[in-house]
């Protein structure tokens, strides 16, 4: 009885055994290899098969041949105990089940090295696809990319990260969440000639160099060209400029690309930019993104798409002026600080009205840039006040600010100075980004000033709107399983938003396994390949959303995305408290 006992413990302790080897080491080693690389899926990103990247469907092939493999292998290790447990001492039937558990432990042994042989195949087929190493230097594009666009320092660039049919005459521009050292991008020690004459607040010059281990010589920012041998422009090359330490253009010179067909393009934040304080800005290997520069150059001038407060509206004191162009500006032309006084530096957009005295009063303010280089806002400077007293808080918990009340506010927004169709000074006036100037009467042609001067005027209340926004929708919809992994986030408004806070600080999406904090600070739980932030105004009211860039997000994974009380409508309300989903043309109790 004893021997047959310790027989029986023995079997059990063998089952036991195999089954935590199998659960423990086995199936993790799979899941995590599935769910987290994909066997190889964030390695090759080139080619598309239908509504699938072909990376994805030889991805989700493995995943579920070999799952389905790992499955049997379990399966038949746990029958395998079954019979040695029920064998009673029969010699065969315990051969029987010792034999199945040995080919059991050989099948997931092949398994595993299956998933090893497809990793490795798919990573070189990578290199090979993608010419290998990084042409900046670093050690992938997604290695030095990761999470810093939307989630970490950078707001927005442009062109967008696998832009196509950019023009040879694009100006690059790139705008940071946090003040940065100008003097690590910028060399303003030796000021080219086409500084002269810019406005004294504009830091101008070359871009800063930097001389690495190796002593080679490499500019702050490399814009190199992956179709003609991974060259890229000198520091001399390059005109860079800011105006405030946070949002800066770089000027290309020669143009970018060639007139006998498409250029590919990477460009590089060097790792070596720092902020103000001296920490740097980015991983080892810096940032990179990439886009295709057509043959052609564009000449086509941008125009004013929508203004709000439309023309002719009455519209509470508080509202925030909105200007929305059909293409990106160039921002140096369209955003500045307005002092209220029309001869300042800054005077390519005026807000106006005439005082008691019959004479013009210039607004002082703040010109902000958002959605994609697309919008510019005007943010007066003056707090509410009702008979001399500031008003009630509103739901961000601070005074708003104010236009004058019951006024005719004037809207004038300057074209460059042109001849000829040229534009002489690209920041005389409202340029694009490919230093075009404002078609503001809508003729198709560049006339520059006065013709094509943009104007409309729009009337104040001595009122205020202080209710909160509310959201309608969101897409996808909550615990939606199956989102292809490109998929925008949307998230659909009650009412027209304040353009500048729909941005990445209020607006973000993470994968749910960083949830926990406030927010997530490990830039890897935020997409790879970066994200950014825009709106859409349809109806009278604004749609936000999240556009993420290859590898988009990463399959079998949950994400969160999420709002907060930044956000802020026309009339500088925030989103609190935050309500919502509301169904569209209803109105509930609390979805107002």
């Amino acid at each position: 009885m004893l021997l047959r006992v310790f027989n029986l413990n023995f079997k059990t302790a063998t089952l036991l055994m195999s089954i935590f080897i199998v659960a423990v080491f086995v199936l993790p080693a799979l899941a995590l290899a599935q769910s987290a690389d994909d066997f190889g899926i964030n390695d090759l990103d080139s080619v598309n098969l239908g509504t699938r990247q072909l990376k994805d469907t030889i991805a989700l092939v493995i995943n579920i041949f070999l799952g389905f493999l790992g499955v049997i292998a379990t399966g038949l290790i746990i029958y395998a105990g079954w019979l040695w447990m029920t064998s009673g001492g029969e010699e065969d039937k315990i051969a029987d089940a010792k034999k199945i558990i040995r080919n059991a432990v050989i099948g997931l042994a092949i398994i595993m090295s299956s998933y090893l042989i497809a990793r490795f195949i798919i990573s070189r087929l990578d290199e090979a696809t993608r010419g290998g190493e990084d042409p900046s230097g670093g050690r992938g594009s997604f290695d030095v990319n990761i999470g810093a666009l939307g989630g970490g320092i950078l707001r927005d660039v442009y062109p967008e990260p696998g832009a196509r049919d950019v023009p040879r005459n694009v100006l690059l521009m790139v705008s940071f969440k946090e003040a940065m050292d100008t003097a690590t991008i910028i060399n303003t020690q030796n000021r080219p000639q086409e500084c002269a004459g810019l406005p004294q607040e504009i830091i101008c010059g070359n871009l800063k160099e930097f001389t690495l281990r190796d002593n080679s010589v490499v500019p702050s920012v490399k814009i190199i060209n992956r179709s003609a041998d991974n060259s890229f422009l000198a520091a001399n090359q390059v005109i860079a400029l800011t105006r405030n330490n946070r949002d800066f253009v770089f000027n290309p010179n020669p143009l970018l690309g060639s007139g006998d067909g498409n250029s590919d393009y990477t460009v590089n934040l060097s790792d070596q930019i720092a902020k103000v304080g001296g920490n740097r800005a980015f991983f080892s290997g810096g940032f990179n993104w990439s886009f295709q520069v057509s043959n052609l150059s564009d000449l086509t001038p941008p125009q004013v798409e929508s203004v709000e407060p439309a023309a002719g509206a009455n519209v509470p004191k508080n509202a925030i002026f909105q200007i929305n162009f059909n293409e990106a500006v160039n921002l140096l032309s369209a955003t500045g600080v307005a002092t209220g006084n029309a001869q300042e530096p800054f005077n390519n957009i005026l807000i106006s009205y005439e005082n008691e005295q019959e004479a013009v009063q210039y607004l002082a303010g703040e010109f902000m840039i958002s959605n994609r280089f697309r919008t510019v806002e005007f943010i007066p400077v003056a707090v509410c006040e009702v008979n001399g007293q500031p008003v009630e808080q509103n739901s961000c918990g601070v005074t708003p600010k104010c236009l004058p009340g019951s006024e005719l506010l004037a809207i004038l927004a300057k074209a460059a100075i042109v001849n000829n169709n040229e534009t002489l000074d690209p920041l005389s006036g409202i340029t694009d980004a490919a230093g075009n100037s404002l078609d503001g009467n809508a003729n198709g042609a560049a006339q520059g000033q006065p013709d094509d001067n943009y104007t409309s005027s729009f009337n104040t209340t001595d009122e205020l709107d202080l209710t909160p926004p509310t959201v309608r929708s969101i897409t996808p919809e909550q615990g939606s399983d199956t989102v292809p992994k490109n998929s925008r986030i949307n998230a659909r408004f009650s009412e027209l938003l304040r353009s500048s806070t729909v941005n990445s600080d209020n607006y973000t999406v993470y994968k749910f396994a960083c949830d926990g904090a406030e927010f997530p600070d490990d830039l890897t739980c935020y997409p790879e390949g970066g994200f950014n932030v825009y709106k859409q105004n349809v109806d009278r009211a604004t749609t936000a959303v999240i556009r993420t860039y290859s590898p988009y997000l990463n399959p079998l994974t949950v994400y969160n995305p999420r709002l907060t009380a930044g956000i802020q409508d026309m009339y500088q309300n925030c989103l609190n408290p935050a309500v919502g989903p509301c169904d569209d043309g209803q109105v509930s109790p609390n979805c107002q």
